[in-house]
C-alpha cells in the first residue's frame, strides 16, 4: 500500500479517535497547568487587587498546553471532541450523573455526621463575604466547564486512552481531575463527576454532552446556594 493511501488519524476519526500526543505532551501539560497556578495564585498573593484576573486566568490556563500541542501537532480541534453528539448520549450522561449524586449525597451526610462542612457551605461563605463572588460564578458556569472538559477529557483522557484503555484512562483522568480542585471534601464528589463525564466523552466521542452537564452542574449548585443566600436574609 502507497503512502498516500495509507490512513492517519484524521482519516479514521470517525470510527475511532486516535491522538497524535502521548504522555510527554500530557506530562508537559500537567506541569504547564501546575506552573501557572503557582504564578496565578503567588500573583494574587501579592496585589490582592488582581485576584478577580487570576481567578479567570486559572481556568483558562486548563487551555494553553493543549493549544501549544495542536499548534504544534497541526491537528484538528474535532480531535478533542468538538462534533456533534445525540440526545441519547446526553440522557444516558443525566441518569449515570443522578445516580452519582445519589453517593454524593450520602458523602456529604457523613462530612456533617463527622462536624465536616461539605463544598456548599465554603461557597456560602464566598457568597456572603462580598462581591467577588459573582466572578467566580461566571468563571464557575462560563469558563470552568468549556476549559476543564477541554483539558481533562479531550486532552488527558484521549491521551491515557490510547495508551491504557478507557476504563484506566477514565480512572486516571477523574483522580487528577479531583486533585485539582484543591478541596478535600471534594476529592469524591468530583472524582465520581470525572469518571462520568469521562465515559460519556468515550461513548459519544463528542466534548459538547460533558460541557452541558458540567455547566448545568455547576450552575445548579450555584443557584441552590444563592437561593438558600437569599432566604437567609428573611430568616
Amino acid at each position: 500500500m502507497s503512502i498516500e493511501n495509507t490512513p492517519t488519524y484524521s482519516d479514521r476519526i470517525e470510527d475511532e479517535i486516535i491522538v497524535p500526543w502521548s504522555l510527554h505532551e500530557i506530562l508537559f501539560g500537567l506541569a504547564s497547568v501546575v506552573l501557572l497556578s503557582i504564578v496565578g495564585v503567588s500573583v494574587a498573593y501579592r496585589w490582592p487587587a488582581t485576584t478577580n484576573i487570576v481567578v479567570v486566568v486559572y481556568e483558562l490556563a486548563y487551555v494553553f498546553p493543549v493549544l501549544v500541542v495542536l499548534l504544534f501537532k497541526q491537528v484538528r480541534p474535532e480531535i478533542l471532541g468538538f462534533r456533534s453528539f445525540t440526545l441519547k448520549n446526553l440522557a444516558i450522561g443525566c441518569g449515570l450523573l443522578f445516580g452519582a449524586y445519589l453517593i454524593i449525597m450520602v458523602h456529604n451526610l457523613l462530612l456533617l455526621s463527622f462536624g465536616i462542612a461539605p463544598q456548599g457551605e465554603y461557597l456560602t461563605e464566598l457568597f456572603n463575604a462580598d462581591e467577588d463572588f459573582w466572578v467566580l460564578v461566571f468563571v464557575g458556569v462560563i469558563i470552568a466547564p468549556l476549559a476543564e472538559e477541554i483539558f481533562f477529557r479531550g486532552f488527558l483522557f484521549s491521551g491515557f486512552r490510547q495508551k491504557y484503555g478507557w476504563k484506566r484512562a477514565a480512572l486516571l483522568s477523574a483522580t487528577l481531575f479531583s486533585v485539582a480542585h484543591l478541596q478535600l471534601v471534594v476529592l469524591i464528589p468530583t472524582f465520581l463527576m470525572g469518571f462520568v463525564l469521562a465515559y460519556l466523552f468515550h461513548r459519544s466521542k463528542s466534548i459538547w454532552p460533558g460541557v452541558i452537564l458540567h455547566l448545568a452542574v455547576n450552575a445548579f449548585t450555584f443557584g441552590v446556594i444563592y437561593f438558600l443566600s437569599f432566604l437567609e436574609t428573611f430568616l
